[in-house]
């Protein structure tokens, strides 16, 4: 059985460097085998929002839906989108408005490794 990680992101895409290390981290973890999952909480819901033209920082949209394109599982806390005005058909390619009752749930089920970044 392959291992997995899940990766819970709780800060947003130009609010610190934890997304770009959720990213660096997500990519080590394929190259060795494991299945990996992203879960954004709070502020990090708003790294999955299509057009995101960020001039000075990295550009977490298109680094996440090239991960999804390699098998990441990503999703998002629904009522955190709402409250942060995302709303479904707002989100990149291979990602999802999801719940965290549910989908980081399900995450959980096939992780052998957790890692949340967030302040």
């Amino acid at each position: 059985m392959a291992k997995g990680l899940t990766i819970l992101l709780k800060t947003g895409p130009m609010m610190s460097m934890e997304p770009n290390t959720a990213i660096k981290l997500a990519k080590a973890a394929l190259n060795r085998g494991y299945n990996v999952n992203i879960f954004c909480y709070g502020e990090g819901v708003l790294s999955i929002k299509k057009n995101q033209a960020p001039k000075r920082f990295p550009n977490v949209g298109q680094e996440l839906v090239e991960l999804a394109e390699k098998g990441v599982k990503i999703a998002v806390c629904e009522t955190c989108s709402i409250a942060r005005g995302l709303h479904h058909g707002e989100e990149i390619a291979g990602t999802k408005i999801g719940s965290l009752t549910k989908d980081f749930v399900e995450f959980l089920d096939g992780t052998d490794r957790l890692i949340t970044l967030g302040r």
